[in-house]
This record gives structure tokens, sequence and C-alpha cells, in this order.
């Protein structure tokens, strides 16, 4: 959801529960709009100066911007202020410079952290998923007996924190908010050594020395003691500034840092001053701006209305986002169709909406490794069915006298992502008169005709077929790709004068298919 009117629940939602977010002096200077299905960038004037061409933007963090193009497969790259692209885009996800290091995923790829020259500096081959850089420590999560753990990387890509919690945060003022496997939050210090137990419901970053937390349901504060400086007693709490924004019965409200009521909780929902003199609130169904004593200073009148930046305030007015000054005048008139998430998680917390990428690695090796063209599963085009039942210790009964392709091999577990299934070709039972009648009976001297590998991929390997296929082919040897066949049937053949093997990719599948030279049938029969 990238239209104004559309994510701010999710702002409210993310803000307003329990939310810390990381006090003003934020500031910005090109903000990324939406026009129609893409995405520009104009100055605080109105005037264009990046022109629309990209499908997401983010807002300028220290002279660069994540952009990801547009069509089919559109890729995440970096910009600089004249539009022009420093990194260019080549990735597939990509998280924004955090600490002058981003991390990115390349196709089929690892999460890999790049300088702003784009030089790679780390990559974390193992890692499942990696957040952005917050004073020296980047949070990774590792999968370890299926059970989902996170520790953290320092700059050098040396593992600082082992994988141990169930799910953290960020670093920010010494500390980090961390989750144990029964729930509960508590917080570690650089050395991942426990500084405050795990007691909380929720836990949020500490910001000017204090953090919000929730406790049986109720939200207050707490020093870097743990100790409280705000009882558990709000619905919601949100840090904003030397204030907090604070939830009661459903009406919304701010408190000192102590937690002494200054604007009684009245308004249906509010965003925080962030580092401002006014804030926006809703007052029955549209939105205006308060002073801190709790005075409208701007008549309730916007659809929305986001807090100031840089002396202007996103407003939605109708359908279109316009922006207004400390006056309430517009600046620029409602005439977009939206501002980027990215900017509104900026102008809400400081955040970023790309602050952490997924591995899109997917291990082909123990894919590559089970296939053997000359003796698959340690047989050979010149075994018959009964070696087969010998060797993998099968009873007649997975041969069907009612096909030629036989699946002797089921649901074998490769990866996490890969499963094989393994089929033989041959004419396993004879007609033999019995009577009157003729039956059909199991013949274990029958030849062995072909085999066939069925990986089914899932998981990050399911787009990854033509990947494996190709990583199978590099491994081919003493055979010769016949062209002119793989060609006109869409399947990739090769040959030599014992075996035909054919390679085919179907969706989420990869079908390796060993026959004799001199057999007819074809792959897929």
């Amino acid at each position: 959801m990238k239209k104004l009117s559309g994510i701010v629940t999710i702002a409210l939602l993310t803000v307003l529960l329990v939310s810390c977010g990381l006090g003003g002096g934020r500031e910005i200077s090109l903000i990324p709009v939406e026009n129609g299905d893409e995405f520009q960038y104009i100055d605080k004037e109105g005037k264009i100066v990046i022109n629309p061409q990209f499908s997401a933007a983010t807002v300028f963090r220290n002279g660069i911007a994540l952009v990801r193009t547009t069509g089919n497969k559109s890729l995440w790259g970096y910009i600089n202020e004249e539009g022009k692209y420093s990194i260019q885009p080549s990735f597939k996800e990509a998280t924004i410079f955090s600490e002058d290091l981003a991390w990115v995923v390349s196709e089929n790829g690892a999460p890999t952290a790049i300088n702003t020259k784009g030089e790679i500096k780390i990559t974390l081959q193992d890692a499942e998923t990696v957040r952005i850089f917050q004073e020296g420590l980047a949070a990774f999560s590792v999968t370890e007996d299926s059970k989902v753990k996170w520790g953290f990387v320092d700059k050098d890509g040396r593992v600082a924190i082992s994988p141990q919690f169930a799910a953290t945060d960020n670093f920010a003022g010494g500390k980090c908010a961390v989750q144990n496997e029964e729930g509960k939050w508590g917080y570690i210090d650089s050395e991942g050594k426990i500084a405050i137990t795990y007691q909380f419901d929720e836990a949020e970053k500490f910001v000017n020395g204090h953090a919000a937390v929730k406790f049986d349901g109720k939200a207050g504060a707490i020093d870097e003691a743990g100790k409280y400086v705000i009882n558990p007693q709000f619905d919601g709490i949100a840090e904003d500034g030397e204030l907090y924004l604070i939830e009661q019965n459903e009406k919304y409200g701010w408190a000192t840092r102590e937690g002494q009521i200054v604007i009684n909780p009245q308004f249906v929902t509010a965003f925080t001053f962030n580092g401002g003199k006014i804030a926006p609130v809703q007052v029955g169904e549209t939105w205006g701006y308060v002073d801190k004593e709790g005075k409208i200073v701007i008549n309730p009148q916007f659809k929305v209305a986001l807090p100031f930046i840089s002396g202007v305030a996103a407003v939605l007015s109708g359908e279109k986002v316009g922006f207004v000054d400390a006056e309430g005048k517009y600046i620029i008139n409602p005439q977009y169709d939206g501002i980027s998430e990215d900017m509104l998680n900026y102008i809400i917390d400081g955040s970023s909406s790309y602050e952490s990428v997924d591995t899109d690695f997917f291990n082909i090796a123990p894919i590559v490794a089970r296939i053997n063209l000359n003796t698959p599963e340690g047989l050979t085009l010149a075994s018959t069915v009964g070696d087969v039942v010998t060797k993998l210790n099968l009873t007649e009964e997975v041969f069907s006298e009612y096909t030629t392709q036989h699946t002797v091999l089921e649901d074998v577990v490769i990866t996490n992502d890969a499963s094989l299934d393994f089929s033989v070709w041959a004419s396993s039972h004879n007609e033999v008169p019995d009577g009157w009648y003729t039956i059909s009976v199991f013949n274990g001297a029958a030849p062995v005709q072909g085999y066939v590998y069925t990986f089914n991929l899932s998981g990050r390997g399911a787009d990854k077929a033509e990947n494996v296929v190709a990583a199978i082919e590099k491994t081919i040897t003493g055979m010769q790709k016949d062209e002119v066949e793989s060609a006109e049937e869409g399947y990739i053949v090769y040959k030599n004068s014992t075996q035909n093997v054919y390679l085919q990719s179907s969706g989420s599948q990869v079908i390796v298919t060993i026959l004799k030279a001199d057999q007819v049938e074809e792959s897929g029969d």
C-alpha cells in the first residue's frame, strides 16, 4: 500500500500501540511522491527535480536514496540527488544505507553488505534475514533445529553475538530489545549480556535514556536500569521528545516523561510533535494541529495530516496529497496520488520500510550432487528391475503392470526447499497364460530402459528451477548438446553413444531423464 490514505492505518497501529520514535531533528531535502503508478521527487516548493520513473522510492539519507525500477522484473538500486544512479539497479532486495553500509540481495544470492561505492564488504551465506547496522551491529537470523534464532554481526562480518534470541530489535542507546522463547522481552548490551531481564510483553528502543514497554497489557516507560519511570498505566505510549504521546480509553493525549498528563486524552487519533511545535490530531472525522498546550492552531479540515518535517507537512485532501506550512496554508496543492511508504515511516519515527533483507540463496549444490548420470542411485542402464529392487531395498509391488514409469523413491528430502522423486522406466511385467486367460507376472530380469530424477522445489527454491538446470548443465561431461532438438522440443538434450539425457524445468520442478541411446521414448511420456 503506497497511498497516504491507505498506509496511515499501518502507521497508526505501529506508532500508537507502543512505539518509540527516534525523536526530532530529521530533515528532508527531496520528497518522493506518487504520480500515477510511478514515483518522482519534488522539492519543498513543488518543483519536479527527478522525473517519474520508479516503482518505489525512499527519502534521501546522506545524499543517497534507494529506488526500484519499473517493469515485470523490477530491481533495486541507489541514486544521488540529481537522479543519477550511484549504484546501478541490480538487486532483488536492498536496504537503505545506515552507518555507510547497506544490505543487498542479488538473484539467488545471500545477504551482502556493500559500501556507498557498491563494493562488497560482507556476505552472510547462512543468514535468513539481516537488518541494517545500528551502533556498529546488525541483527541477523538463522534457522537451527527448525527454530529461528537471532544474533548480531559487526562491520567486519564477525559474529559479535551468537544467534540465540527468538526475536530482536536494533541497537539504540547502547542496548537492544530481545525476546526469549517464552515470548518475553528484555535488553542486552553490545556484548550480548542481559542488561535488563526478560519480563515485558513488548519493548522498544531506548531514546534519551528511556524506553517504552508494555507489561500485562499496559504501557509505561523504563530507565536504563530497568526501573519504571512511568508505571504501566496507559493503553499505548510513544516517545515524543520531552513528552510521550499516550493512549487512554481509546483517546490520545500527551504526558511528561515522568507520566504526568499535560494534554488530556481527548483526540480520536494523533501523531507526535516530531521535534516541532505542533502535532497532528484527529477531531471527529477530520485532522488539524494542536500546540503543546493542546490548543487547536490549524483547524481540523484534512482527511489525514502527518507531522511536520523540514517545515512542511503532508496532508490528504479528498484523495490527493498536498503539503502545508505551519499556518495550514498550502505550499503544494493536493495533486499527488500518495507519498512513498518509506517517507511515511521516516516522518513518523525516523525509520524506513527497507531496513532488512531476506536471503534469496537457494543451495543448489545438494541437488546437483544427488544426480549421477552414469550410475543413478547406484544403478546403471544395464541394470534389471530385479537389480533395482535389491539395490534400493524395495518390494516388487512398487512396479506396476499398468505403466512403464515406476516411482520407486518418493519425497526424499534433499534440502528444506527441495525433495526428490526417483522413477525407473521398465516393462516390469510379462503376460503369461493362465488357463483361458493371461496374467501379468513380475519379471525381475526385465531390462531398465531409463531413469528419471524429479526434484520438487519449494520455499526459496520455488522459482529457481531454471537455475538448477543451468547448474546441472555445468556438470555434464563426455556428452554433446543437441542444439537442434533442444531448440525444437523446449527441453535440453545431451547425447553420447550410450545414453541420452533430457533436462527440463516445469514450474517448480526440475526433471532429469536418462535413457538408453537406442530408446525412442521422450522425456515426460
